[in-house]
């Protein structure tokens, strides 16, 4: 990032970095996941969370083929993975997390996160998030769940990731 940032007068983010700072926003710790991949790409994103310090309590895969068929999974699909499977009590989730950056959940996040009773954090929402916060815009923004409405300032973190 250091050398990207070289480049420009305004400080960038990896999801890591941005995905970090929303979880810690809420104080999350145990998380589930959903993904657009099979189960190899569910463990690596499994094991990037844990090695940022959280808690993996479940993960769904849609196993998708391709990018294509990734942006094509429906939004009810997505919802009943999350409503079903992943908020379920029995995993005691702090936030939702969904991964893939071609899978997105913005239409439906300000219709789900009140059903779920916790965050759901898009990844494109948290680097959008990270991305105005890191470079001074601190509004609230509407459409993108509780993170644009309500987390007003994300922190650099970059000292704490390595």
């Amino acid at each position: 990032m250091a050398s990207t940032e070289s480049y420009c007068p305004l400080s960038g983010s990896t999801e890591h970095e941005a995905v970090k700072s929303a979880l810690d926003s809420f104080g999350a710790m145990r998380i589930g996941l959903p993904t657009p991949w099979e189960q190899i790409g569910n463990a690596s994103a499994t094991r990037m969370f844990e090695d940022l310090g959280f808690e993996v309590g479940s993960s769904v895969g849609f196993s998708c083929a391709n990018v294509q068929h990734i942006a094509h999974i429906p939004d009810w699909a997505k919802e009943k993975a999350i409503t079903e499977l992943l908020a379920r009590a029995d995993n005691q989730l702090d936030a939702i997390v969904q991964c893939g950056t071609n899978m997105s959940l913005n239409p439906a996040l300000e219709r789900l996160e009140p059903a779920v009773g916790s965050p759901i954090i898009g990844v494109n929402v948290a680097i959008l998030w990270y991305a105005l916060r890191g470079n001074g815009f601190h509004a609230s923004l509407k459409g993108g769940g509780r993170l644009l409405r309500e987390c007003r300032c994300a922190g650099l973190l970059r000292e704490s990731l390595t």
